[in-house]
């Protein structure tokens, strides 16, 4: 007996000393399903063997908009959370070998569609007697928002630096080409000229012609190019090119067209949106050296909100106008291009073809006509699945859409004396020259100081200035403002080599201002003279 009640006691005191441990686990289990539940990210419970869900816990379920019983029970790739199931089960394979898993940046698709990011972090560990795995989803979405939107600021700021530097280059280079071309004019016009000497100038002119073409791309991109804006429709523009671009594209190459019905207007420089098409297009045919398909569509849209759009879209240009717009989509079945090549796309000069076989300027181009036009260009690519270009301008309401060109007009001179104010001294005489053919008289002169003396003394008529736009000193603004006090009657036509938000406060050209761009020929600084003398409108504009 005496056995027995040591044996009894024993037991008591087993179960006494096992009592605390009890409770100590109950507590942490209590501790820890209290963490589960309010944890600000998302847990999940695995079981290790099967890959099935034992356990969910609330913040994933409202995150991802799933409720409990859609989650237990079923393994992850089978709710729909993964783009890629295939990926999927074999990372869970890999997870069950090493024992632990780590994503820095995972997409996870809500119920409703929408994609988020996330950091995901698997682990496998054994809860009584039995392995499990413990995936710890954190939602990173807002620190990748933040991250992307930093990003595109840099590279604004990068774009617009290498802007300012390509514009102030080419508004100097082309008054050295308006020399050189200006002359080769000349020269060509010469009967006496011999063969060697004319295939001599004809070479200098052509060289130079090339030249002014690669300013027009840099300017583009600079958002410095003067831009001739009216009412257009992209539809007319896009079925008025198809068949010059199915030539340009080859017949390897399948050209689709999806016009939008009833398609809104915009407010653009015709001959630039024919630039952006068959800009697009070539790089489009270039990245698709075995043949393949372009599609070019139009439509109405809003412009999204492409902060929030979870596709992998690069966006350049976060100031662009919200609101109605008109869509100009060009996408292509092509190699595509990984994220480091969009980033770069559409920076001058830079080109993924080999030494040769391109200039770097097309996409360049443009971006830089796109936002001029105060549009939006995105891009989204992926290798080896296309590229798809999508361009928003703002929809112009109410326009009276521009459907042809206009006659030029006839060639003619003039008798009227001409004040000329350009500070290149080599320019200035030749445009000198030029006029002086024409019949005029000119006064001319590279000081805006002296320009108004040479009004305020000179006795006759004095119908029109020429003057540059950029001057030191002051400015040919500034210049036509002094001359309206002296001579309210005489007419300005500006020249430069790009738009100056000084004269053309929208950056575009309207018909509040007489401009002509550089390099000009003969006959176009002649009939530009000349309509300018015989304008109706107001000879001194308000800058209002």
């Amino acid at each position: 007996m005496q056995s027995e009640g040591s044996a009894v006691q024993s037991k008591i005191h087993v179960v006494k000393k096992r009592a605390p441990s009890v409770r100590i686990l109950r507590d942490s289990e209590a501790r820890y399903r209290r963490l589960f539940e309010t944890a600000q990210d998302g847990i999940l419970i695995l079981d290790a063997k099967t890959g099935l869900i034992t356990d969910v816990n609330p913040f994933l379920m409202q995150r991802l908009d799933y409720s409990r019983e859609e989650f237990l029970g079923k393994a992850l790739w089978e709710i729909g959370l993964f783009r890629d199931i295939e990926a999927s089960k074999s990372a869970f394979l890999e997870l069950k070998s090493s024992g632990y898993i780590r994503y820095e940046d995972l997409p996870l698709k809500t119920k409703n569609g929408q994609f988020i990011s996330v950091e995901f972090v698997s682990n496998v560990y054994r809860v009584n007697r039995k392995q499990v795995i413990q995936c710890n989803i954190r939602d990173i979405t807002a620190r990748r928002r933040a991250e992307r939107s930093e990003q595109l600021i840099r590279q604004a700021q990068k774009m617009e630096t290498i802007g300012q530097l390509t514009g102030g280059i080419a508004h100097d280079f082309n008054n050295h080409l308006a020399v050189i071309l200006g002359y080769c004019e000349m020269l060509e016009k010469q009967q006496d000229l011999s063969g060697p000497a004319r295939k001599m100038v004809m070479d200098i002119h052509d060289a130079g012609t090339s030249a002014k073409d690669l300013v027009r791309h840099l300017l583009a991109f600079s958002r410095l190019q003067v831009l001739h804006a009216v009412p257009l429709d992209l539809n007319a523009t896009v079925n008025r090119l198809r068949s010059m671009l199915s030539r340009l594209i080859g017949d390897e190459v399948e050209l689709v067209t999806v016009p939008g019905s009833d398609l809104g207007a915009i407010q653009a420089d015709p001959i630039q949106i024919e630039q952006i098409l068959m800009n697009l297009a070539i790089n489009s045919r270039d990245a698709m050296p075995q043949g393949g398909r372009i599609t070019i569509e139009t439509a109405n849209v809003e412009i999204p909100d492409i902060e929030n759009d979870n596709e992998t879209w690069v966006r350049h240009n976060p100031a662009a106008k919200l609101g109605p717009c008109v869509m100009l989509v060009v996408s292509d079945t092509g190699v595509g291009m990984d994220k480091e090549t969009q980033s770069r796309v559409f920076e001058p000069f830079f080109s993924t073809k080999e030494a040769g076989k391109g200039t770097g300027l097309g996409l360049s181009t443009v971006f830089g006509i796109v936002k001029q036009s105060a549009g939006a260009i995105c891009i989204r690519s992926e290798p080896g699945q296309g590229t798809t270009f999508k361009i928003y301008f703002p929809r112009c309401e109410e326009a009276e859409v521009v459907s042809q060109w206009a006659a030029a007009a006839p060639l003619r001179g003039g008798s009227e004396t001409i004040l000329l104010v350009d500070d290149a001294d080599t320019l200035r005489g030749l445009t000198r020259q030029l006029l002086e053919g024409c019949g005029y008289t000119v006064l001319d002169t590279g000081q805006p100081s002296e320009a108004l003396r040479i009004a305020e003394q000179y006795e006759g008529p004095l119908p029109l200035m020429i003057t540059d736009v950029m001057m030191p000193g002051l400015c040919g603004p500034g210049l036509a403002e002094k001359l309206a006090a002296i001579r309210p009657e005489t007419r300005v036509l500006y020249t430069s080599g790009c738009s100056v938000d000084a004269v053309f406060k929208s950056g575009t050209h309207t018909s509040d201002h007489a401009f002509l761009e550089k390099p000009f020929t003969r006959d176009e600084l002649a009939r530009k003279v000349r309509e300018v003398l015989d304008s109706d409108s107001p000879v001194y504009p308000s800058a209002e």
